[in-house]
């Protein structure tokens, strides 16, 4: 249903009915009916391998044009996630119990059985889902533009991007500290993976002397070096360019 709502416009205002899984669709070219009624957006009529998500994402391929490339790829790593999960392939997975069908559930329950609110919180989780993909998906293009270097402590590499989880992409691809400018907030960092030896406290000494006009703070696991973040957007932010972040690390500490 989110995704008819969100991406094909002759059902953005649409309104929502809950129906029991008995019903059949009865043909009313002015309702659709998705997952129930064994209609073109119900797996159960036979469809072996396809979710409801999965028929609406296929309708709207074909009859929605203009969708971006990032687009495109965000929304078919959504779609196919949820017709995994919903043949089952997902039940084996470790934690299952962080996951949205759980959760789901739970709500469901906490909230009496309520369909209409249950129906809000997936479209919430589910767009918040699809910002996040985007989001990936806009950090792997800046990832093009990434200076690697050799640190004190090992792998690194210097990143200017807006988006968020570029410290984890970084630990993901083998590096053991990012150097980080946030382009669309101007925050600056030094973001090291929290198994590493890395210990920032004599980058934080030389950014103090060097730069001493910015809010530069080091986290007490001497792992996070910080000007401005979510939680301090009120802090005075350095200028200092990515190579210019790199080379406070030259003199640091050795292996």
């Amino acid at each position: 249903m989110w995704l008819l709502a969100r991406f094909w416009p002759p059902a953005k205002d649409a309104a929502f009915d809950f129906v029991s899984a008995k019903e059949r669709d009865p043909g009313d070219p002015a309702r659709i009916w998705v997952g129930v009624g064994r209609g073109k957006f119900d797996e159960h009529k036979g469809d072996l391998g396809e979710s409801a998500a999965s028929l609406v994402f296929r309708f709207i391929k074909e009859t929605r044009k203009g969708l971006a490339s990032e687009e495109l790829n965000a929304l078919t790593r959504l779609v196919l996630w949820i017709r995994d999960e919903d043949t089952g392939l997902h039940d084996k997975d470790r934690d299952r119990e962080w996951t949205p069908a759980p959760l789901l559930r739970q709500y469901y329950d906490l909230h009496d059985a309520d369909p209409a609110r249950l129906t809000q919180f997936g479209f919430e989780i589910l767009a918040a889902t699809y910002a996040e993909l985007l989001m990936r998906e806009q950090l792997v293009k800046d990832w093009e533009n990434r200076l690697e270097f050799e640190s004190p402590w090992g792998r690194a590499v210097a990143l200017e991007t807006a988006a968020y989880g570029a410290d984890e992409y970084a630990y993901q691809q083998g590096f053991i500290l990012l150097v980080l400018i946030d382009s669309r907030r101007g925050f600056r960092g030094f973001r090291a993976a929290p198994d590493s030896n890395v210990d920032l406290t004599a980058a934080y000494e030389t950014l103090r002397r060097a730069d001493p006009k910015a809010d530069w703070y080091l986290h007490h696991s001497r792992k996070l070096l910080l000007c401005g973040s979510d939680v301090a957007p009120d802090s005075k932010l350095s200028k200092l360019g990515l190579r210019d972040l790199v080379r406070v690390l030259q003199p640091v500490g050795g292996k």
